[in-house]
């Protein structure tokens, strides 16, 4: 049996098999034969689907989101500060073009999906304001950083950052803020940004992915492409734009052939410019950045109705989970992992490092697998994700530490200030739970129905 007929009778019973891949798969790809539930248990995690829902909401509302705001979101100005002390006072009133996009995103989402409070509206619109006036530029770019009353702060290259980072951040908090209030502006701003972006990234000068060895000969990014899909399925879940897909759907199929390398079966996180093999890289790949990246295509995979994608990505993060996972310690090493050692590597998962944002991935990816699919590793992943996430990341403040060492104690990582508090990746895994727990629920512990 060919491997496209093989993915069509797996999903027949479940996902839908009826649109086709992006592009299939170049070498196959290990399959699990995964144990699925058809209905699923009646607790997660301990818990029921209506315990874990609370204090999911409990979290996010009533700590994460009230410890933000003490001085997180500049009430006089609007924006998102980057460095805040323990006890919500600013450390910094530096403005980031990443923590701007990003805490627009999250206050706008809350406001579209959990109640819509008007206050998360006006933090969010005030906010974007802030953005716009002092941090946009004439050429569809955006200065990287400025002081907290907006007057530049990056001057040595006038403001504009090498990667493509801070305006797709910009260009989803503007997406999610166009759904909730429908102006114009926020559209147009929102695909320069990304067409501006995609035009800089595929320029033979791009110098927003280098290495140290290659000087400055540009490289591809699967963080670069997964900013694309994440970003794009948003927008185009309530804007049609025949460019924007044709472009979504491109950056699909470079994560599904390009970057995963069938011969180890891993994710390359860089590739030379042309989407080819880094010859001393082709062993490598980043399980935070993978597992991130594998969800959002599964978000777009839901979107267009493409359950064979969805089941491709689903498995993936399985394996890559397995591979990836501390097994001594526990927690993801999310920051590297080697399939053959060397003089200087050994083999295996880097374990040093385990990030805080990392571990939200694992949460949304196995969680909307669970939801989708009733398998039953993702369940278990699920649960032994979370135990070590909740044993070691929350603080007592509302929002997480950023990392800790292979002992579960906090970790201070080369440039990053110890007083940065996260504005994103904690509130987003939460409202992503939140909403899939909502379903479960709906569904009386039913999966959730593949759209056909």
């Amino acid at each position: 049996m060919k491997r496209r007929d093989f993915l069509g009778a797996s999903l027949a019973a479940g996902l839908s098999g009826t649109a086709p891949v992006y592009a299939e798969p170049k070498a196959p790809m290990t399959d699990f034969q995964s144990l699925g539930m058809k209905v699923l248990p009646e607790k997660i995690a301990g818990m029921t689907y209506e315990e874990l829902r609370d204090e999911y909401y409990d979290r996010m509302f009533n700590k994460y989101l009230p410890f933000w705001e003490k001085g997180g979101y500049d009430k006089k100005r609007g924006g998102f500060v980057t460095e805040l002390r323990d006890d919500g006072s600013v450390q910094t009133d530096e403005k980031y073009i990443w923590y701007q996009g990003r805490g627009i995103w999250v206050y706008a989402y809350a406001y579209n999906n959990f109640g819509k409070d008007a206050k998360y509206l006006e933090i969010a619109r005030k906010s974007r304001d802030f953005m716009v006036k002092y941090m946009h530029k004439d050429d569809g770019m955006w200065h990287q950083m400025v002081n907290g009353d907006g007057t530049p702060k990056d001057r040595s290259d006038q403001g504009s950052g090498k990667d493509i980072y801070g305006p797709m951040f910009a260009a989803a908090g503007l997406i999610e803020l166009y759904k909730a209030a429908g102006n114009q502006e926020d559209l147009k701003l929102a695909k320069e940004a990304i067409l501006t972006s995609q035009k800089r990234y595929d320029s033979p000068d791009y110098q927003g992915v280098t290495l140290a060895k290659y000087g400055d000969r540009p490289m591809r990014s699967q963080g670069h492409s997964f900013m694309m899909v994440w970003t794009l399925t948003q927008l185009l879940s309530v804007h049609n734009d025949p460019r924007l897909e044709k472009l979504v759907g491109e950056h699909v199929d470079h994560i599904l052939n390009d970057f995963w390398n069938p011969d180890y079966g891993i994710t390359n996180e860089t590739l030379f410019h042309d989407y080819t093999r880094i010859p001393e890289m082709q062993d490598h790949f980043s399980p935070g950045h993978s597992i991130e990246t594998l969800w959002m295509v599964m978000h777009e995979a839901i979107r267009v109705k493409n359950g064979t994608t969805f089941y491709i990505c689903k498995n993936r993060i399985r394996r890559i989970l397995e591979m990836g996972w501390d097994y001594v310690f526990e927690g993801l090493g999310d920051t590297g992992y080697n399939v053959f050692g060397s003089e200087k590597t050994c083999a295996g998962g880097v374990f040093d490092v385990k990030t805080m944002w990392a571990h939200c991935e694992v949460l949304i990816g196995t969680m909307l697998t669970l939801e989708y699919t009733g398998d039953v590793w993702a369940m278990e992943w699920y649960e032994r994700a979370r135990k070590f996430t909740y044993k070691v990341m929350p603080t007592g403040i509302g929002v997480w530490r950023q990392a800790v060492d292979r002992f579960g104690e906090d970790k201070q990582r080369s440039g990053i200030s110890i007083y940065r508090k996260g504005n994103f990746h904690q509130p987003r895994y939460m409202m992503y739970n939140l909403q899939c727990l909502e379903r479960i629920i709906k569904n009386n512990g039913k999966l959730t129905r593949f759209p056909l």
